[in-house]
């Protein structure tokens, strides 16, 4: 699995095997076709997460050039097998109505979009707040060692607020520490990292939710 920098904070992602790759969210075309080129690997489909330009930006480009095609996320919830291995698309909704995440249960990873965003989650934009509540506790539901890949780089603005909400937690501060000695290790946790320091996935009640996303609004 290769994680991709886009557009200066966003991330897309390619799961390969065999020469073989799968490409997930399509913010920005050239970072891909660099690395489709350097590894010679072979785009076979893309996944999208939601259709917020920084993450399909670079679709048409990809699709037209390589000739392949793009899963938008309107289309239901299915088991997918992709590269041989299982893939579960999960609604989502809440950043925005139509939103996915994929979950490969035995590669025990979940491509998270700006559903669950290393240690917060996405504004509501278009979702509700009773929306995003519920799709995070899909996103709980998971194994704990399923590893977390979100769209984007928002740790240190995140985990300045976690703190602000729990300075008593030190699972935050070295959270926020790590990023600063190796930052793909503190962005990229497990789900059961997020759990302890995540405040979104800390809160009980879609009703504490909403106003813990109110408060980060403001933050």
């Amino acid at each position: 699995m290769l994680a991709l920098p886009v557009l200066g904070d966003n991330f897309v992602y390619l799961v390969c095997r065999d020469g073989r790759a799968v490409l997930f969210d399509a913010g920005e075309a050239n970072p891909v076709f660099k690395v489709l080129d350097n590894e010679q690997l072979q785009l076979l489909e893309i996944f999208i997460t939601h259709t917020h330009h920084d993450h399909v930006g670079g679709c048409r480009t990809l699709c037209d050039r390589l000739g392949v095609l793009a899963n938008s996320p309107a289309v239901e919830e299915k088991v997918y097998t992709i590269l041989g291995t299982p893939c579960r698309s999960i609604a989502t909704p809440g950043h925005v109505t139509l939103h996915k995440c994929y979950h490969f249960p035995e590669l025990q990873i979940l491509f998270a979009g700006d559903t669950l965003i290393n240690g917060a989650c996405g504004r509501l934009l278009g979702g509700t707040a009773e929306q995003l509540f519920q799709s995070l506790q899909k996103i709980k539901a998971l194994p704990d060692e399923t590893i977390v890949f979100g769209g984007h780089d928002y740790l240190v603005d995140n985990m300045e607020f976690a703190r602000y909400v729990e300075p008593d937690n030190p699972d935050i501060q070295a959270r926020l520490e790590q990023y600063q000695h190796d930052p793909s290790s503190a962005i990229f946790v497990t789900l059961a990292e997020e759990k302890q320091t995540n405040p979104f996935l800390r809160v009980d009640s879609a009703a504490a939710f909403a106003e813990l996303r109110r408060r980060k609004d403001c933050f």
